[in-house]
């Protein structure tokens, strides 16, 4: 069988890391994942066939190189510290998510490559007044007016067993006396597990949903209380909720701005309080997909017995 190249940006990323390893357990696709530090990639995913070139979105000088054979490509790129923008290091919503897209958009047409598929959020606009939703949201658009075929996956919060914010809950419960939610914790999510995301990536590669934007979510909504609540029972940490005010939050992200390496920002603050529920029954109905129920998604948080 001929095999044919698809490239992943964002490869060494939770998500990109995610789809590689499914991809790379496909039929007739060689996989080239693309990242900043090659090496270091190769040191975390380490997987035979899988090769990882040195190539930024934001550096477009770089892509031709990366791109050449491709048939396919998927953008999966997250900046460092995302959400909470970096300006001084230029690690921004507007240079990576959107101008990054643009680049990577242009030389895949220049290098004949026929389908690009983009990890967006499930609360792309861009009309929108957060930076990071009006970036994806310009960044769709250009990918649909690319000429290229195209399938655009729009996920709520993506979890598993490396990401950042269900496991950083986790570590936090075991040692905190109560535990801190942001805003009023009503903000609404649909959690999805990160293999499921990749499970309908590779289905795009076999054809399915072209030509197409789908959201992305679990088979659950919840309010993020809830969500914290099914963490506690899962790992067995029950800790009291403390709610902390959003408006006390934007003050801290405000002064925490102006650190040379900010941890907290007003447009983090407005990105974890946003609801992010989503339409499954199409991403159901054209992948035929059978989403994780979070129970069963976070058992690998369960203590060993």
């Amino acid at each position: 069988m001929e095999q044919r190249t698809v490239v992943v940006a964002g490869g060494s990323g939770f998500i990109g890391r995610a789809i590689i390893h499914r991809l790379a357990a496909m039929q007739g696709w060689r996989v080239r994942g693309l990242s900043r530090s090659p090496e270091r990639a190769r040191k975390r995913l380490s997987i035979p066939g899988v090769e990882f070139v040195q190539a930024e979105v934001t550096e477009p000088s770089t892509l031709a190189p990366a791109l050449a054979d491709a048939g396919a490509v998927i953008n999966a790129v997250q900046f460092e510290g995302y959400p909470i923008e970096d300006p001084r290091r230029s690690l921004t919503f507007e240079r990576v998510d959107y101008r990054g897209t643009l680049a990577l958009v242009e030389a895949a047409k220049a290098a004949g490559v026929r389908h690009f598929i983009y990890i967006s959020g499930v609360s792309a606009d861009e009309k929108s007044s957060h930076p990071g939703f009006r970036a994806k949201g310009m960044a769709e658009r250009a990918i649909r007016e690319s000429g290229l075929d195209y399938t655009i996956f729009r996920p709520s919060l993506v979890y598993g067993p490396e990401d950042r914010v269900i496991n950083n809950i986790a570590k936090a419960l075991r040692f905190v006396p109560a535990f801190a939610i942001p805003g009023t914790g009503k903000q609404k999510l649909q959690p999805v597990l990160v293999d499921d995301l990749a499970a309908c990536v590779a289905l795009t590669l076999a054809g399915r949903g072209r030509n197409g934007i789908y959201d992305v979510g679990g088979p659950e909504a919840m309010t993020f209380d809830e969500l914290v609540g099914v963490v506690m029972e899962v790992t067995g940490y029950r800790r009291p909720l403390v709610h902390l005010p959003e408006g006390l939050m934007r003050f801290a992200g405000a002064v925490m701005e102006m650190l040379p390496k900010p941890v907290l920002s007003r447009d983090a603050v407005t990105f974890v309080t946003a609801d992010s529920t989503c339409n499954i029954g199409p991403l159901v109905s054209e992948f035929g997909i059978r989403l994780t129920p979070i129970r069963e998604g976070l058992r690998y948080l369960a203590p060993a017995r």
